[in-house]
């Protein structure tokens, strides 16, 4: 009878075990899931960083054997828009480039397009590759609008007050008045001045030109250091007119009017100056006259 009801409580018991225990066994399995959870991850991680690491040794490999591949090579060079630089300037550019690699896949267009457009005359160029092995440069020159004079000589400037070089082959097929007080450099602020002094010199054509006067011709100097003051010398003569900074045709006609009266009356006429509405000052050899 006594072992009869000792098993009955130990099954009995056993059926309500400790509430510590049934609480550790969920946990335990949890932590188990977890863990795998974690193997799982890795595991994909790691095949991930695999991939990865095949993708970008293939793409490496690929790479390196295009840009070393002969076919390649650069074999055909179409330089566009050439009129006043010289073919052989733009491709020793280029094959400064070659020197390092002639593969046009590794060519760096973009340091070449910076070295063509530090020559003479080059305003803009553009480089573009035609697989599998031409160079195609177009090239925007720059488009001289007159004659300046500075201490090295008479040389071409552009419409951005850029001094152009000088060739003597080149100068011969223009006909552009003379400026003065433009100045040689590259630095910001002689170009932001000679900028102004160019502005200036097109007012001054413009406004002579205007209504199909056509006076423009009739220029051969212009004085542009002083902004405030423009001053010419027309052709064929000798004297300074100084025009001030506007109302220049009218100014200018008044001049022919009366010029040659004022050499006759002046024989060593120097100036006139035009900038006063009621009067006109005259500069001699010698002395300063007020009509």
């Amino acid at each position: 009878m006594e072992r009869r009801l000792g098993r009955i409580l130990a099954e009995y018991m056993g059926e309500r075990s400790s509430p510590i225990l049934v609480k550790q066994k969920p946990r335990e399995a949890g932590r188990s899931r977890t863990v795998k959870g974690v193997l799982a991850l890795s595991f994909k991680g790691a095949l991930a960083i695999a991939a990865l690491a095949i993708i970008a040794f293939v793409t490496y490999a690929i790479r390196d054997a295009l840009l070393h591949a002969h076919r390649f090579d650069i074999a055909i060079k179409e330089i566009r828009g050439l009129r006043y630089v010289s073919e052989n300037h733009v491709l020793m550019r280029i094959r400064e480039l070659e020197e390092l690699n002639k593969n046009l896949l590794a060519l760096d267009i973009h340091q070449l397009r910076k070295s063509i457009e530090l020559l003479p005359w080059v305003k803009e160029a553009s480089v573009q590759r035609i697989l599998p092995d031409k160079l195609v440069i177009s090239i925007k020159e720059r488009v001289p609008i007159a004659f300046a004079r500075v201490e090295r000589g008479t040389v071409l400037v552009d419409e951005d007050g850029i001094l152009l070089e000088n060739k003597p082959e080149t100068i011969s097929r223009f006909d552009f008045p003379v400026l003065s007080g433009l100045e040689a450099g590259f630095d910001v602020e002689t170009l932001t001045r000679n900028k102004k002094r160019i502005a200036l010199y097109r007012d001054l054509i413009q406004s002579l030109d205007d209504n199909g006067a056509g006076l423009s011709k009739d220029i051969s100097e212009i004085y542009l250091r002083d902004t405030g003051n423009v001053s010419v010398i027309a052709s064929e003569d000798t004297v300074l007119v100084h025009l001030g900074a506007e109302n220049f045709q009218e100014k200018f006609r008044r001049y022919l009017a009366m010029s040659r009266e004022l050499k006759q009356k002046y024989p060593l006429l120097d100036s006139v100056d035009l900038r006063y509405s009621n009067q006109v000052v005259i500069n001699t050899a010698n002395q300063k006259f007020r009509n």
